[in-house]
């Protein structure tokens, strides 16, 4: 039985890259929201800046 090597190994090391880039932006937009949702319970609360 003989190991044989991916068809493409570019097209899996974009993919990896993808995939970063997808973890990446969906935990910025969670930081946004987050950030945004404090805001408004401060602004509920009468905490104004």
């Amino acid at each position: 039985m003989a190991i044989t090597k991916p068809d493409k190994p570019r097209a899996i090391w974009v993919k990896r890259v993808l995939w970063l880039v997808l973890i990446w932006t969906a935990s910025v937009v969670a930081m946004l929201a987050a950030a945004y949702l404090m805001r408004l319970f401060m602004q509920a609360i009468g905490l104004h800046s």
